[in-house]
């Protein structure tokens, strides 16, 4: 990801594994852990809402970080817009088709690929054909472990975007990826070019350290950047900072919100907004 040493940074979906360099957590479910693989990160400031409905005011953000997110919502549509309203650049990461062929999971509505820097994205009909069998593999078995690191490309789209998300909706029943391509899978297989071999390893290295450790490490980074301690170490300077009283506002109508002790209040939409554990809830 491009992210300057300066760029206030938004994470949407952020849940167990939120980014070292995520500025303001975004989190749908701060309570249901059911879709993610750990308990919720809290240890910086976060808010609960939609990714669809963002409580942000327009460019409020430099960066926004948006992984395993875009497959799960109702409407894209909807969501893209949103990452486009709020920041100016970002990065969107989600399961491949292949990905979704080999996993399946059955609360994602989406299948997404990239197909020549364009985001295509389809309603996701299929089923999953093989069970929890390689969701097993990958825990358990180091040779597909290995593999599946080591060739995660194959499993993953990622796309790094700057003023605009280039994407489309394709109908249910429109072919998308054609493995019987050769020039297809010769994309597949080497989508970095020659700088595939030089990345190859570099995801195995970073599996390689436990996640306990990985998570200690990302909270620590997270409160040293809070301080602005760990930009003045780097960089010799402070990194852009703004408080959530600055940046939140109404979901709905993208009005202003007052600040009370226990809720937020939109005069316009008439809605209120309750702070629980002093997490503001963006519920409606």
């Amino acid at each position: 990801m491009n992210i300057r040493a300066n760029d206030f940074v938004l994470e949407i979906g952020s849940g167990h594994n939120p980014k070292a360099r995520s500025d303001v957590l975004c989190d749908k479910f701060i309570e249901d852990d059911e879709q993610r693989g750990g308990r919720i990160v809290t240890d910086r400031p976060i808010v609960e809402a939609d990714g669809q409905f963002l409580p942000f005011a327009d460019q409020a953000f430099d960066y926004v970080i948006c992984a395993h997110v875009l497959e799960h919502v109702e409407d894209p549509k909807r969501l893209i817009d949103e990452l486009m309203r709020v920041a100016q650049r970002g990065y969107i990461e989600t399961p491949s088709e292949i990905g979704e062929r080999i996993y399946g999971w059955h609360y994602h509505r989406w299948t997404v690929n990239l197909i020549d820097r364009r985001l295509t994205l389809q309603k996701n009909n299929q089923k999953p054909q093989f069970g929890k069998l390689f969701h097993t593999l990958a825990a358990e078995d180091k040779h597909w472990k290995r593999f599946h690191i080591t060739h995660h490309n194959l499993f993953l789209v990622q796309y790094e975007w700057e003023g605009k998300i280039d994407y489309e909706i394709l109908p249910e029943a429109e072919p998308t990826l054609d493995l019987e391509c050769p020039a297809t899978l010769q994309t597949l297989l080497a989508p970095d070019g020659s700088n595939r071999g030089k990345n190859r390893w570099l995801p195995l290295l970073k599996n390689a350290v436990p996640r306990g450790i990985v998570s200690r490490v990302k909270s620590l980074l997270a409160r040293l950047a809070s301080q602005n301690l760990l930009s003045k170490v780097v960089k010799g300077k402070n990194r852009q900072r703004k408080t959530l009283q600055e940046i939140l506002v109404c979901p709905q109508c993208k009005g202003g919100i007052t600040w009370e002790e226990q809720h937020l209040h939109c005069e316009a939409c008439e809605q209120h907004f309750p702070i629980i554990n002093g997490i503001p809830r963006f519920r409606f």
